[in-house]
């Protein structure tokens, strides 16, 4: 006879009859069926509990709520409980009467604090006609993961004929970090493009990467490069990493397809041989012990190919060390230096300061200081063609409107406003704190801050700007970019009092609005005919937050110009960035419902008006979540009534997978 199992037969179970769990059992057999036992299925793990802080979290929120509606509780503090027990306790008097004394303290200053707070709130607080207090941002009812996304930037979409990153590393390899001695670099000669491709190369140069960088005198290295492009075995090593550095960053700004139809070869193929090519020429020009101003400035080129990554962190301390041997730190203190060379001098060392900030921040995680830029000046506000070589003085006049120096100096202004604001110096906390600090005293220097370098940009720079000129359309999309990024971070709900729960309707609606500028100037800069490898950053930064915040008000904000623009801006979202259809039930799929339920109530005020168009990416989210409708009946077939006629907006509250965010459109 076979041993006995544990279990039922598998006919036994679905007949609910008593099994004896023989092999094969008595019912089986009798019934002269297969007997057939199932592996036992594994138990589920518990579910991992829900982390204090989650929990209290979730009851201040729910106190908060008690109060705003004036119904009287017993809050929750810190406050230690006495037990009778005490009493028998011998040290009671010496020891525990201090932890008593510290917690009961400790709990009057938080009820005390809360107290102010609620007022504060009550006074802060917007009212309507009818007394009604406005409720807080819907922000706040986001689950946790769309509220703190992990990232901040949409990658450069496939869809605008743009090439993604090349891989700079073979670049990179060939540029040795240890100084050896290289008399001669073979084959560099044949590195070289044609000399007709050569002028192209230059011209592509000119007029994408030039204007945004302005490192080099375009007028002199134009004159030197034709001068040279026919004996290029005479090139001199410095200006011959230039060169290389010149052909790599012009095709680091085309597109694939130019790049066949220019010069027959792939873009990789091009930026991979003239970014091997400038690491050697650097080699061969002695980089590591140079203080020669054209290797620094092929040195700043080189860094720019792949100024995000890890390699690029130790180049701009090279970069750094060098220009401080040269001494550009203090440039202006020798009256005997020419003046163009001085202006070039101060031109690089605020690109080079610009790429440590940059590293510090994307890279480290460090953030910058405000003495990280010295005491150097600004660069001047004038065109490559007002310097000359042999100029000795500086011009006797400087332009007040735009030049070509507009793009860089309203970047390189607001380092040079940090270090020099009367507002942010009254601050005791470092400017770059104060965006995430939510004290009364951050919040009215937030404002000051934000009056006052929105003053500067619109006064010193963008209404000298022409929108028919290329380069004043992007520096000024550019600025206002800037300004309308540092209104949505400065009061974001998460950075205000309590978490946004204090937050007054016009910070609510300037939040808002300046969600939708992020996106739509974004959207702006990344069509720009300049190079979008060096403007991907200003384009990308912020936009999922942008995005999830502007998706969640929509839920409440039915109407308005502002409110067409956001759904085109929905719209044009899904059709550049596919991935966000697909039903993969993490990232995707958070924002899909929290799309959906916006559309709800914006279908609702479209019947209003007859317009009965549904989005094709409408349709297309409805069908990968399972809620696809018919938008064809009345209002009461689509569900009732508007928003604040008896109903209230749902928030999203389900669980969801968010590992995805780690790595979904990262650049």
């Amino acid at each position: 006879m076979s041993a006995a199992v544990k279990r039922a037969c598998d006919t036994c179970t679905k007949r609910k009859v008593k099994c004896d769990k023989e092999d094969p059992c008595s019912n089986c057999s009798k019934a002269q069926i297969e007997c057939s036992y199932r592996s036992p299925v594994p138990s589920q793990r518990h579910r991992k509990r829900v982390a204090d802080d989650d929990l209290l979290s979730k009851i201040n929120e729910y106190e908060e709520l008690l109060r705003r509606h004036n119904i009287n509780f017993c809050p929750l503090d810190n406050s230690w409980i006495p037990s009778p027990l005490e009493e028998k306790l011998p040290s009671r008097h010496q020891s525990g009467c201090v932890g008593v004394g510290v917690r009961t303290q400790a709990s009057s200053e938080t009820q005390a604090q809360n107290s102010e707070a609620s007022v504060l709130g009550k006074q802060l607080q917007p009212q309507t006609p009818g007394g009604r207090s406005i409720g807080a941002p819907l922000w706040l009812g986001l689950s946790r993961d769309l509220r703190e996304p992990p990232i901040e930037q949409f990658t450069q979409n496939s869809n605008d004929g743009r090439e993604g990153p090349v891989d700079f590393s073979s670049g990179i390899m060939a540029l040795p970090l240890v100084p050896v001695y290289l008399p001669a670099v073979s084959g560099l000669l044949e590195m070289h493009p044609e000399p007709k491709h050569i002028f192209k190369l230059w011209q592509i140069f000119a007029e994408n990467v030039h204007p945004l960088i302005m490192i080099i005198h375009a007028p002199t290295v134009q004159r030197r490069i034709s001068e040279v492009c026919w004996s290029l075995d005479a090139v001199p090593k410095p200006f011959e990493a230039v060169m290389f550095a010149v052909y790599a960053l012009a095709v680091s700004s085309m597109k694939e397809a130019d790049c066949i139809q220019l010069f027959g070869e792939t873009r990789s193929i091009l930026l991979n041989r003239y970014s091997t090519g400038t690491a050697q020429a650097l080699a061969a020009a002695n980089l590591h012990v140079t203080r020669d101003l054209e290797v620094l400035q092929a040195l700043v080129l080189f860094i720019l190919l792949d100024y995000r990554s890890d390699a690029s962190v130790t180049l701009t301390g090279l970069a750094i060390r060098i220009g401080h041997k040269m001494g550009l730190h203090r440039t202006g203190t020798d009256s005997k230096t020419p003046f163009f060379e001085e202006e070039m001098r101060v031109r690089i060392w605020w690109k080079i300061r610009c790429l440590d900030s940059r590293s510090r921040r994307l890279v480290l995680g460090l953030p910058p200081s405000r003495a990280e830029f010295g005491d150097i000046r600004m660069p001047l506000n004038i065109n490559d063609a007002d310097l000359h070589p042999c100029m000795a003085s500086r011009p006797a006049v400087e332009h007040t409107g735009a030049t070509e120096m507009l793009y860089c100096l309203m970047k390189y202004e607001v380092a040079h406003w940090m270090r020099t604001s009367p507002t942010l110096a009254a601050y005791s906390v470092n400017p770059l704190d104060m965006v995430k600090s939510t004290s009364l005293e951050a919040m009215t220097t937030k404002r000051k801050a934000l009056a006052e370098i929105r003053q500067i940009y619109e006064n010193k720079y963008i209404r000298y700007c022409d929108p028919t000129i290329p380069l004043h359309h992007l520096s000024a999309t550019v600025g206002r970019l800037f300004i309308y990024r540092t209104v949505f971070s400065c009061l974001h709900p998460r950075n205000q009092p309590e978490g946004g729960r204090l937050m007054s309707q016009a910070d609510q609606d300037e939040v808002f609005e300046s969600s939708v500028q992020v996106l739509q100037l974004g959207y702006e800069v990344r069509r720009t005919p300049f190079s979008a490898h060096l403007l991907e950053l200003q384009a990308a930064k912020t936009q999922v937050d942008a995005l999830v915040y502007m998706v969640s008000e929509l839920r409440q904000r039915v109407s308005g110009d502002l409110v067409r623009t956001a759904w085109v801006l929905v719209e044009r979202m899904y059709k550049d960035y596919p991935d966000l259809l697909q039903d993969d039930g993490k990232f995707s799929t958070g924002l899909a419902d929290l799309t959906l339920e916006a559309w709800d109530v914006r279908w609702r005020e479209l019947q209003r008006h007859r317009e009965v168009a549904v989005p094709e990416f409408i349709g297309l989210l409805q069908a990968a979540r399972g809620k696809a409708r018919a938008y064809d009946g009345t209002l009461d077939q689509i569900g009732g009534a508007m928003p604040g006629e008896g109903t209230q907006i749902g928030f999203l509250h389900e669980s969801l997978d968010w590992e995805f965010w780690n790595d979904f459109l990262e650049i």
